[in-house]
């Protein structure tokens, strides 16, 4: 029942909010955007514990559970930075990503998302690996349409 509820609180908002966001938005509004955070893991990782995190714990506990939005660590294997890693998170439209991170303050739905899931506790897991700059330093790249 929880997750209808929470289906529909986000339903709720993408419509009486979205008209506002659309009228602030660069683009219409409707493009995925793609936010990249590349991680940097601190001195004393040990990068087998951290892939070994990321494959067991990250990445399934955060596979398809925040609606609209994917959530996900990556290694990269070709280009410029071979065997670098990066934190993934995808949103359907610019319209849902505005809905669950706002600009200015957080989002009710996703915080209680985040706890009754247990992910504030492996995203704070995820700080004990990499660097806090890696963490806060990041990219929105909207899909242009």
């Amino acid at each position: 029942m929880k997750r209808n509820q929470i289906i529909i609180l986000l339903l709720f908002g993408i419509v009486i909010f979205g008209t506002l966001l659309f009228s602030q938005i660069t683009y219409s509004g409707k493009g995925e955007v793609v936010a990249v955070r590349f991680l940097e893991l601190k001195d004393n990782v040990n990068v087998k514990d951290f892939e070994k995190f990321a494959l067991e714990e990250y990445n399934p506990s955060f596979n398809r559970v925040v609606p609209g939005s994917r959530n996900f660590i990556t290694k990269s294997d070709r280009g410029i930075a071979v065997d670098s890693y990066a934190l993934i998170i995808t949103f359907d439209s610019q319209i849902v990503r505005n809905a669950m991170i706002p600009e200015q303050g957080s989002s009710d739905w996703l915080n209680t998302i985040m706890e009754e899931n247990g992910l504030w506790s492996l995203w704070n897991k995820l700080g004990t690996y990499v660097t806090e700059e890696s963490m806060s330093n990041y990219n929105d790249f909207v899909e242009l349409r």
